[in-house]
């Protein structure tokens, strides 16, 4: 590699360890997301939002800048599995481990995701359900939302 080839290949290597840690620490969010949630700590639920927030528009940034980092290198729009294709043994040894890396985190941040959102999606349906018994709805049998009138009012309907 000539000297400004390595200097781009560093800088994607580094885009790469990057992006695996911010994958990584939204993950981590994801999973603290999930544990308050579960926890009915529900006031802990804004700040984790603005921090995950945040690591989305860094780990946006990260890929963008990735983008650009390949096509400098000629890899434009080949997939990690086509790079490792195509480079020297050397070459493969080194981003090899860094794309493996990338791939774990991304596929933890997915499953912590997937529980975070399905223990949240708990507790709105027991929020949903509370509500209704205030106001006097009921659920039917699906477990949707009836917010039909109460049953005093329905009574008055039937014999009024």
């Amino acid at each position: 590699m000539n000297e400004n080839t390595q200097e781009l290949f560093d800088n994607f290597t580094a885009v790469i360890r990057d992006l695996t840690e911010v994958a990584g620490h939204i993950a981590q969010i994801e999973d603290d997301k999930a544990e308050a949630a579960s926890l009915k700590h529900h006031e802990r639920m804004d700040g984790y939002i603005k921090k995950e927030q945040a690591d989305i528009l860094k780990l946006r940034g990260l890929d963008q800048h990735r983008i650009r980092l390949a096509k400098s290198l000629g890899w434009d729009s080949l997939t990690f599995r086509q790079i490792l294709d195509q480079v020297e043994p050397d070459t493969e040894q080194i981003l090899t481990p860094l794309f493996h890396g990338l791939e774990q985190q991304l596929k933890r941040l997915q499953q912590s995701r997937n529980a975070a959102e399905q223990i949240i999606n708990v507790r709105i349906h027991e929020l949903e359900t509370a509500i209704a018994r205030q106001q006097g709805g009921s659920y039917d049998n699906s477990g949707s939302v009836n917010p039909a009138a109460s049953p005093r009012q329905k009574m008055r309907d039937t014999y009024g």
